[in-house]
C-alpha cells in the first residue's frame, strides 16, 4: 500500500487504472464549450421572453397585447388560452405552463412574447398589458398549514401524481412520518436531560452560472427534438410526455454540455412550455432564463423551521428524538421528483445514531412564493443543521462534551438504526475521530477575538447500483465511442466512465471518447442524482467491456442493466469548524474546516477532492451567507450582488482526513460524496460559534447582525 499526504489529506492509493485529466478540462478553461444557449440555431428560430406576474397572488383579469404585437420582429404573444391545457411536475403535475386566470408566485409566467430577435421579445414584454387584481396570500408555511389559512390551491389533491388528501388540512404539498410518538413522548418524559428548540433555514439558490435554457424544435417525422439544461434527459422525456399526453418516444432530448447543476437542474416546467410553444409556432423556439429570473423564479431550496426535542439519560445516552419540520414547498410541487414528494434528508434525519425510539414528520407546504426544488442532498443541510444544534445543546446541558455525546451514541457495525435497518459497516465512530485528532493545530490565534470549535455529522445511503445503459462503438480510426446516458454536470463523471473503462478493456483511454447520447440512442437511465452515477455507470462499464470482448468487435455493443439488488452502503462525515469571532460587531471568521470522510475505494483522487472541498464550501455559503431574502411573497437577492455564494476572501483552511478501507458499492466499490460534505457545516460552525461565545443563533445564515443581536441581549 501507497500512503501520500496531499494538502492535508491522507489517502490510500487506489486500484492502478490509467492516468487520465479531465476530458472536458481544457475546452471549458479555454472558453470554448458551448453551452445550450451559446449553440447555433437554425434560420427561423424564435425568441421566447416571458411575462411574469409581479405579484405573490392575483387574478389574471386580462391582457392585452396590441402594443407587442405592432413591434417590429415580434410573431406572436402566447398566453393559456393558446397552449394545451396541461400541467407540468416531475411527479405531481400542479404547474401549468402558463398562469390560467390565477397567479400563485411573483414571477410565474403568464404570458410569452415570441419574436426573430431576443431584442424584439424583451422590448415587447413591456409592453403587454397585464391587468391584475391583488389577491390575498400566504408566504409562511407554517400559517399556510392552519386551519384558517388562505388556499393556494383549492383541491391539490386533485392532481396527477398527488400524495395529500381532502382530509390532511389546507395547502399540504406532502407529509411522512415515521417512528412512534407516543413511545418518544413517554422516553423523554422519562429522560434525565431533554432540550428542545426550533431552528430555522432560509430559501436559497443551487448557485450554478449557467441559468436555465432551452431550444424546442417543431415535430418533424413524428419526433419533436429538445436539448437544454437537464440532468435527466429520460425522466424528462417522459415528464413532458405525461404532460402534453404525448408518446415517450415522441420525445428525443438531445446532448449539450451542461453548465452546473447542484440539484437544480432537474425541472420541468420551463422545458415542457418551450416544447409546447415550438409545437404551437411551427418554429424552432429559444427559451433562455436571465440570472434574474434563475434567481427568483425557479426551483429554489426549502426553507424551513424545524422542531426537535431530544433527551438521554444520566450517562449521555440517547433515549429518543422527536423531529417535526415544516418546509415551505412554494407555489408548486412540481419540482419535486421522489414519490414521497418530500426530501429525503428529512425522512433519513436520524441515521448515524443509535437511538431506542423516535418519531419524525416532515410537511410541505403550499405557500405563495416560488416553487422549491432539490438542491445538494435535499433537506439534510436543513435537518442536519437543526439535529446537530441540538445534541450540542444537549451536551451542555448535560455537562458532557459534544465529541464524547456523539461518540457515545453512533452506531456501530451490526447494530440496527433507529429505522430497524442493519448496515454491513457502520464507520460513524473512526470517521469522528478521524475529525477530532486532525483539527485546530494550525489555527493562529489573534488577540481581540473568541475563539471556539464546534463539531457536526452526517450519515447517508450510498445508494446501490441503479438502472442504466451503455454503448461502446468502433470507429474507422480504431478508437472506441462510449455513449453514455447522462450530461457531464461538473463533477469528472465522463472522466470517471472512461477510467473505468479503459482499465476494464486494458486499453489506452486516449482509444475511448465519451460522449452523451440522444435518448434515441440508450433505453434508460434515471438521471445524474442521489449521488447514483459513478456505482450505476462503473457496474455497466464492467458489464460492457466484458460483452465487447466477447463480439466481433466490429458492430455497436450496447448494455442495458436494471438496478441492482446489491445492498446499499452507510457513509459517514464528521466536520471540526474553529471560528474566530468579533463579539463587539458580530463578524465571525472561519479560520479552518476539517472534513473526515468515509470512504471506500476512490476512482479519480483529484475528482473525489474536488468533490470535498466544493462540497465544503457550500456548506460554508448556507450557514453564513446565502439567502434569498423572501419577504412577503417576493425575492430581496435576484442577483448574485444581493444572493452572496462563497468567494476566494471567505475560504478558510480546508483539511480533509479520508477514513479508508471501507465497504461501498458496485464492482468499483465506492462511496457517494457527492452530496456528503455540504451537510454538516452549518451546524458545526453555529456549533462553533456557541462555544466561542456562549451564545445559541438557531437561525442561518449565521450574519454578523444576527449574532450581534444575540449577544447584546436582543434576538435579531
Amino acid at each position: 500500500m501507497v500512503w501520500a499526504r496531499v494538502s492535508g489529506t491522507v489517502t490510500a492509493a487506489i486500484p492502478r487504472a490509467p492516468i487520465l485529466g479531465r476530458l472536458d478540462a481544457r475546452d471549458k478553461a479555454s472558453g470554448l464549450t458551448q453551452y445550450s444557449a451559446d449553440l447555433p440555431v437554425p434560420a427561423g428560430t424564435l425568441e421566447a421572453v416571458l411575462v411574469r406576474s409581479p405579484y405573490p397572488h392575483a387574478e389574471v383579469v386580462e391582457i392585452d397585447a396590441d402594443a407587442a404585437r405592432a413591434l417590429p420582429g415580434v410573431v406572436r404573444v402566447v398566453t393559456a388560452g393558446d397552449l394545451p391545457a396541461a400541467l407540468a411536475g416531475r411527479r405531481v403535475r400542479d404547474m401549468p405552463l402558463l398562469a390560467s386566470g390565477v397567479a400563485r408566485f411573483a414571477g410565474e409566467p403568464v404570458a410569452v412574447v415570441l419574436a426573430t430577435s431576443r431584442d424584439a421579445a424583451e422590448a415587447a414584454t413591456a409592453l403587454v398589458d397585464v391587468g391584475y387584481r391583488e389577491l390575498a396570500f400566504v408566504s409562511d408555511p407554517v400559517a399556510a398549514l392552519g386551519s384558517d389559512s388562505r388556499l393556494v390551491h383549492s383541491a391539490p389533491w386533485e392532481y396527477p401524481g398527488a400524495v395529500v388528501r381532502a382530509e390532511d388540512g389546507p395547502n399540504l404539498q406532502s407529509v411522512v412520518r415515521g417512528g412512534d410518538l407516543a413511545a418518544v413522548s413517554l422516553a423523554l418524559d422519562s429522560a434525565a436531560t431533554v432540550v428542545s428548540a426550533t431552528y430555522r433555514t432560509p430559501a436559497g439558490h443551487q448557485g450554478y452560472l449557467e441559468p436555465l435554457a432551452w431550444v424546442a424544435f417543431p415535430p418533424e417525422n413524428g419526433i419533436t427534438r429538445l436539448w437544454g439544461t437537464t440532468k435527466s434527459p429520460y425522466r424528462l422525456r417522459g415528464q413532458i410526455a405525461a404532460s402534453l399526453d404525448l408518446p415517450p418516444e415522441s420525445i428525443q432530448v438531445d446532448p449539450v454540455p451542461l453548465g452546473g447543476d447542484f440539484g437544480g437542474k432537474g425541472g420541468v416546467g420551463e422545458a415542457t412550455l418551450c416544447v409546447a410553444l415550438a409545437r404551437l409556432a411551427g418554429h424552432p423556439v429559444r427559451l433562455v432564463l436571465r440570472s434574474e429570473e434563475d434567481l427568483s423564479a425557479t426551483d429554489a431550496r426549502h426553507p424551513a423551521v424545524i422542531r426537535v426535542r431530544v433527551g438521554c439519560d444520566g450517562s449521555g445516552r440517547l433515549a429518543g428524538l422527536d423531529f417535526d419540520a415544516i418546509f415551505d414547498g412554494g407555489a408548486y410541487a412540481a419540482a419535486k421528483p421522489t414519490a414521497q414528494v418530500n426530501l429525503h434528508g428529512a425522512v433519513e434525519c436520524v441515521l448515524g445514531y443509535r437511538l431506542p425510539c423516535y418519531a419524525m414528520r416532515s410537511r410541505i407546504a403550499y405557500t405563495n412564493t416560488v416553487p422549491k426544488g432539490h438542491m445538494r442532498s435535499p433537506g439534510a443541510p436543513q435537518a442536519v443543521f437543526a439535529i446537530e444544534s441540538a445534541l450540542d445543546e444537549l451536551a451542555a446541558a448535560t455537562g458532557i462534551s459534544p465529541l464524547e455525546l456523539r461518540r457515545r451514541n453512533l452506531l456501530t457495525t451490526g447494530e440496527r438504526d433507529a429505522y430497524g435497518h442493519a448496515w454491513v459497516e457502520a464507520r460513524g465512530g473512526e470517521t469522528l475521530a478521524a475529525a477530532a485528532a486532525d483539527a485546530g493545530g494550525a489555527v493562529v490565534r489573534e488577540p481581540g477575538l473568541v475563539y471556539g470549535t464546534g463539531i457536526a455529522m452526517y450519515a447517508r445511503p450510498t445508494p446501490s447500483p441503479a438502472s442504466t445503459s451503455l454503448s461502446l462503438t468502433p470507429l474507422r480510426d480504431g478508437r472506441l465511442e462510449v455513449g453514455v446516458p447522462v450530461p457531464e454536470t461538473g463533477t469528472g463523471s465522463h472522466t470517471v466512465i472512461a477510467r473505468l473503462l479503459a482499465a476494464a478493456l486494458r486499453t489506452d483511454p486516449s482509444l475511448l471518447i465519451v460522449r452523451q447520447v440522444p435518448t434515441t440512442a440508450l433505453s434508460w437511465d434515471p438521471g445524474v442524482g442521489a449521488s447514483r452515477v459513478t456505482a450505476g455507470l462503473s457496474r455497466a462499464a464492467a458489464q460492457l467491456a466484458a460483452d465487447w470482448r466477447a463480439s466481433t468487435k466490429d458492430a455497436p455493443v450496447t448494455v442495458t442493466l436494471p438496478a441492482s439488488s446489491e445492498p446499499s452502503a452507510l457513509t459517514y462525515c464528521a466536520q471540526v469548524a474553529t471560528v474566530a469571532v468579533d463579539k463587539e460587531t458580530g463578524q465571525v471568521w472561519i479560520r479552518e474546516l476539517v472534513s473526515a470522510v468515509d470512504v471506500a475505494d476512490i476512482v479519480n483522487q483529484a475528482a473525489h477532492q474536488m468533490q470535498v472541498d466544493g462540497g465544503a464550501l457550500t456548506g460554508i455559503g448556507f450557514a453564513g451567507l446565502e439567502d434569498l431574502q423572501e419577504n412577503d411573497g417576493q425575492v430581496g437577492a435576484p442577483s448574485l450582488g444581493e444572493f452572496r455564494l462563497p468567494a476566494a476572501p471567505d475560504v478558510p483552511v480546508l483539511r480533509t482526513v479520508l477514513v479508508t478501507g471501507g465497504r461501498g458499492v458496485g464492482p468499483a466499490n465506492v462511496k457517494s460524496v457527492g452530496e456528503l460534505c455540504n451537510v454538516p457545516v452549518a451546524a458545526a460552525v453555529a456549533n462553533a460559534i456557541a462555544d466561542a461565545t456562549g451564545v445559541r443563533v438557531r437561525e442561518l445564515p449565521l450574519t454578523a447582525e444576527r449574532l450581534y443581536w444575540a449577544i447584546h441581549g436582543e434576538q435579531g
